[in-house]
């Protein structure tokens, strides 16, 4: 039997062929931090028409749109962020650093839970 497969629409498909070329967008973190610095740098360039000025202020969206640094699984997703960011260049490396830093006394400020409770 032949099943018909709907047309995927263009914002999926193009998600799904960044996220093939580039394996860290498989992360929803990053995917989302990504995509808050790719439509704010392509709003503000056509805006400004300023490459340097775009970068910033997506900079700025980009380190805004990471996970709080509360909870187990946020803080790894922050981290994913951060090394994404400073890859990519979306946060410079002094910046990201304090980022790692911050996010290391986090994890340290969870409370472990005891491994079997009695």
């Amino acid at each position: 039997m032949i099943h018909a497969i709907p047309p995927r629409s263009a914002s999926t498909e193009e998600a799904s062929n960044a996220a093939s070329q580039n394996p860290a967008l498989q992360n929803p973190a990053i995917a989302h931090c990504h995509q808050v610095w790719t439509s704010a740098f392509a709003r503000i360039h056509k805006r400004e028409r300023n490459e340097f000025l775009a970068a910033n202020s997506a900079a700025e969206r980009f380190q805004a749109s990471m996970p709080p640094l509360s909870g187990h699984q946020n803080i790894v997703d922050f981290i994913a962020c951060v090394g994404y960011g400073m890859a990519v260049g979306a946060i410079v490396e002094n910046e990201g650093t304090k980022l790692l830093y911050a996010a290391q006394i986090a994890l340290i400020a969870i409370p472990k839970l005891p491994k079997n409770p009695k």
